[in-house]
């Protein structure tokens, strides 16, 4: 159980870290030049929130991703147990 939660704040914390580098930078910089330029202050807050959102959804998907990994490995070890 302690490994597990180990590597659940390895990956939380690579998600949050990393994030930034998984988008494109051409992407990343057309978004700021628009932010900064053209876009009001309800215009960046909308563009923050879906950032945010974005951030959080890739965060669960890959805790669930972790999570059902470890599950798996726990009944591999089960089921290598059992049989011998």
């Amino acid at each position: 159980m302690i490994k597990f939660l180990k590597n659940l704040a390895v990956i939380f914390c690579f998600i949050f870290t990393f994030h930034s580098f998984a988008k494109a930078n051409e992407n990343y910089q057309h978004t700021m030049t628009n932010i900064l330029t053209t876009c009001n202050a309800e215009c960046k807050r909308k563009v923050f929130e879906q950032e945010i959102n974005s951030a959080f959804v890739n965060l669960i998907e890959a805790l669930l991703k972790q999570m059902q990994f470890e599950l798996r490995e726990m009944v591999r070890e089960n089921l290598w147990l059992k049989n011998g």
